[in-house]
């Protein structure tokens, strides 16, 4: 009887192995669980913005690649036509027309704009008496609304505008400035250039504090000067920052819409008529919704490409 009671008991040592057994698997499953809990509570927080994305991103996207490929005037039903809007575009001496203006503008734009926001963060940097009041001064004109500053600038080039007033006091003649081909473009690629200095001035500044004193430090006692200094230890430790800024540039100016729609409507003459406006005046004016949807295509791919560029480009200056 007690062989029969010994048999069916368990021994000390099968009771702390069992133990150790069941406590193994209930702290991996507590891990387990509270991971797969962080997974799922980090889903739901990206959630919203994965369905405004879909809902306003994506689906857009796809209806208007399925919308290229059909003659629609948003009156009678869509009707396939292949690849007739494409050819049209290519045909449409507009669209060429609207695409260089674009190049233009994006290079107009850009390209200042490198140059003036890394001198002005180069000044920010500096220690300087109301440093900071000067920074949000700077940045005051980013944080403006568009359309305000289209409006705003609209009456500044006004023939008895502010700018014509500034210029008669050096004896220039008024100049009817969004009226006439040889100024209408540079007029608006002035407005881009003001507007986009701060912001990318703001993002130089960030990546300029980055750079650890130790080296300027180094340079200063190895006796570099400040143009070695800024050659030497600045431009290449803020080679990244420089080249996510350039793309960054062409990407934002490539993208101009409300300006020429409000201050010009793609005049005088088309040369003020970039992509986007283009897009807009074919479906929204002349109710060609295929023909604008082929159109934004070729946008997107264009901006698509220069997407490419940008991530080629921040991989080589060692920005993964």
């Amino acid at each position: 009887m007690d062989r029969e009671i010994g048999a069916g008991q368990a021994s000390p040592a099968m009771i702390r192995r069992s133990a150790s057994l069941l406590w193994r698997w209930g702290a991996g499953g507590g891990k387990r669980s509270l991971h797969s809990h962080l997974r799922w509570a980090g889903f739901f927080f990206v959630l919203p913005a994965l369905i405004h994305l879909v809902i306003f991103k994506f689906y857009p996207m796809l209806q208007a690649f399925r919308l290229s490929f059909f003659r629609y005037d948003l009156m009678s039903p869509p009707v396939f036509s292949g690849l007739e809007n494409y050819k049209l575009l290519w045909e449409n001496p507009l669209f060429h027309q609207s695409f260089w203006v674009s190049v233009k503008y994006m290079f107009g734009v850009s390209i200042p704009e490198w140059f003036f926001a890394l001198g002005l963060a180069l000044l920010l940097n500096r220690r300087m008496p109301g440093r900071a009041v000067i920074r949000l001064a700077y940045f005051f004109p980013i944080a403006m609304s568009q359309i305000v500053v289209a409006m705003v600038w609209k009456f500044m080039y006004h023939p008895f505008g502010l700018v014509n007033t500034i210029l008669e006091t050096f004896g220039v003649g008024r100049i009817n400035w969004l009226s006439m081909e040889e100024s209408a473009l540079p007029a608006l690629i002035a407005i881009g250039i003001w507007r986009g200095i701060p912001l990318f001035g703001v993002i130089y500044l960030a990546g300029l504090q980055a750079i650890p004193k130790e080296y300027h430090e180094a340079a200063i006692i190895d006796g570099a000067g400040v143009f070695q200094r800024f050659f030497y230890v600045t431009i290449p430790l803020l080679l990244p920052t420089i080249m996510f800024v350039m793309v960054l540039s062409l990407l934002s100016a490539v993208k101009v819409f409300l300006n020429p729609l409000v201050m010009t409507e793609g005049g005088p003459n088309g040369t003020t008529r970039v992509l986007p406006y283009f897009i807009y005046e074919t479906g929204f004016a002349f109710f060609r919704m295929g023909e604008a949807a082929a159109a934004s295509m070729v946008l997107f791919v264009f901006l698509f490409g220069l997407t490419l560029i940008q991530l080629r480009l921040l991989r080589r200056g060692g920005v993964e």
